[in-house]
């Protein structure tokens, strides 16, 4: 019944993913292999792997540029010592079956897994669980989508949604740390954001919230969009994001019924970042690359408002790319500080940082130009 991530802003609901997040970014750099967030997950993509080391290297063992290839090795007759025959000639060869391999690393994902599912239900049960009381049924709860007359107005399937996307990152880069393949981290990862929303589910019905089917198949959905962007080496260009706007009331205090929830006090985008779509199209991003467009998602007065004036508001807007900004002003990935700190803005809206038009949906109205913040202009 609960979103996945974020609900309420429990302390313990924040800190526990925060804490672990930023535990594996700091220890990166001195990971075996090193753990730079990997492409494809929770950082953007470069647009192309890197290439491996390779013995034919144009630049190996060669001072003019020639590639390296087998006759590098070879000596000139004139160097090879005479043994048996004044005319023999000495060839290093190099026996692929006396070279040892590179010892690989062992794959460790089944503890990232079992740790990423343990943490989430841990977490449940402190944050809600704990305090609720057993219940012998398992409850159902069907919340609807994002229709007028839910709870939120869809605010919390949006959250569903987002969440599962942004933990899906995450999971992702530390399942790679682990020793997963790309292949098998994409795929982990969106089955276990399925799993364990599912399994929350589970425990919100027999503690009083109800099992709610919605939530755990949008919370799944998140995580299928995030693996399957980086699977197709999109994420550069195409991300998602949870923010915060503030909470303003209506001009007519009259129709305030109630405390305002967390709910009207943040917006989900989807993000087409210019920095990964100009280059995509064969341009120079210039300065357009630290803008990103984004289409907006959020709530205002659900429950707390009188009926008639709740908002569901979609729109557009244009924002800054604050993850981009933070590499041009030199944050590195991989310092102990950086890492969080770009995922950071990689994934939540720094307030204020966009301006856009919303479609009203209660009262079909346009809104705007704002910054999701006002609630009668």
């Amino acid at each position: 019944m609960r979103p996945f991530f974020p609900h309420r802003l429990s302390p313990l609901r924040v800190a526990l993913p925060a804490l672990a997040v930023a535990a594996l970014l700091a220890a990166a750099p001195a990971a075996a292999g090193g753990f730079s967030v990997a492409p494809g997950s929770a950082f953007p993509s470069s647009g192309s792997p890197q290439d491996g080391f390779h013995m034919d290297g144009a630049s190996l063992l060669s001072t003019d540029g020639e590639a390296a290839g087998p006759g590098h090795f070879l000596l000139d007759s004139s160097e090879v010592p005479a043994l048996a025959d004044a005319h023999a000639r000495l060839r290093w060869e190099v026996d692929p079956e006396t070279v040892s391999a590179a010892p690989q690393r062992r794959d460790k994902s089944w503890i990232v897994a079992t740790s990423f599912t343990a943490a989430f239900l841990g977490l449940e049960y402190l944050a809600f669980w704990a305090s609720a009381e057993l219940s012998e049924d398992f409850q159902f709860a069907n919340e609807g989508w994002f229709d007028p007359d839910t709870y939120s107005g869809g605010a919390d399937k949006a959250s569903h949604l987002v969440g599962g996307y942004i933990a899906g990152r995450f999971l992702e880069s530390a399942l790679r740390w682990g020793g997963s393949t790309p292949e098998k981290a994409q795929l982990v990862s969106a089955g276990l954001i399925g799993l364990t929303g599912t399994l929350i589910e589970v425990g919100d019905a027999y503690h009083g919230f109800g099992f709610s089917w919605q939530d755990a198949l949008i919370t799944a959905s998140g995580g299928v969009i995030g693996s399957l962007l980086s699977h197709y080496r999109l994420d550069d260009t195409i991300t998602m994001r949870w923010g915060r706007v503030g909470i303003d009331k209506p001009d007519d205090p009259s129709v305030v019924v109630g405390s305002p929830n967390h709910y009207s006090a943040e917006m989900y985008t989807a993000d087409v970042r210019m920095a990964g779509l100009l280059p995509r199209l064969g341009k120079s991003p210039g300065l357009a690359k630290y803008l990103l467009a984004s289409v907006a998602y959020g709530t205002k007065g659900y429950p707390w408002v009188e009926q008639p004036y709740r908002q569901r508001r979609i729109g557009v807007e244009i924002a800054l790319d604050t993850y981009e900004i933070g590499l041009a002003l030199g944050i590195r990935k991989d310092s102990w500080w950086g890492g969080p700190t770009l995922a950071f803005l990689r994934y939540f809206r720094v307030p204020f940082t966009g301006i856009g038009v919303q479609y009203e949906l209660n009262s079909r109205r346009w809104m705007g130009p704002n910054s999701f913040y006002s609630y009668d202009h």
